[in-house]
């Protein structure tokens, strides 16, 4: 049997507000097994921003997560020092944000984001993070992805093919 390559067992985030305690996030959990996606889905409010939020150690104070055991490769990721999660986010486990005005730059080609990142993460050189960037958009299904590459994000709005 093959272990989850995320394991999240009690997860509890809190906020403590003018209100009094608000709990948003209280024992979650749930197992990502390693080449499987996973899709959270429920209301608007609900939590699920905030559950992955709590995953990659992000949550904005005054929140934050109290208890529970989230288990990424064998890693316990509650008790890593804020330096060792800073080398994980974006190398080993990251969040695309749902904010599409802050998630990427409209004035900056989408593969050279993707490539800052690589570089900012990883030393290669810059022929190499651009190839693993055109990699990264075929993987998620982006046709010509050496073309789109040069595109801006807008021009990815409403779908990769559309008007092309």
């Amino acid at each position: 049997m093959s272990r989850a390559l995320l394991e999240i067992e009690e997860l509890r985030t809190e906020f403590e507000t003018d209100d009094g305690l608000s709990v948003p996030v209280d024992g979650v959990s749930f197992d990502i097994p390693s080449g499987k996606t996973v899709g959270l889905v429920g209301e608007s409010g609900c939590g699920k921003s905030l559950t992955a939020l709590s995953i990659m150690r992000l949550v904005p104070p005054p929140g934050r997560t109290v208890s529970g055991r989230l288990v990424f490769q064998r890693r316990e990721l509650l008790s890593l020092s804020e330096r060792r999660m800073r080398e994980l986010r974006g190398k080993e486990i990251t969040m695309i944000f749902q904010e599409p005005m802050t998630s990427l730059n409209p004035v900056m080609r989408i593969g050279l984001q993707i490539v800052e990142q690589i570089v900012l993460h990883e030393r290669v050189s810059s022929k190499e993070a651009k190839d693993r960037a055109v990699d990264m958009l075929a993987k998620v299904g982006i046709p010509e992805p050496s073309r789109r590459f040069y595109d801006f994000p807008h021009q990815m709005s409403g779908g990769c093919g559309r008007g092309r």
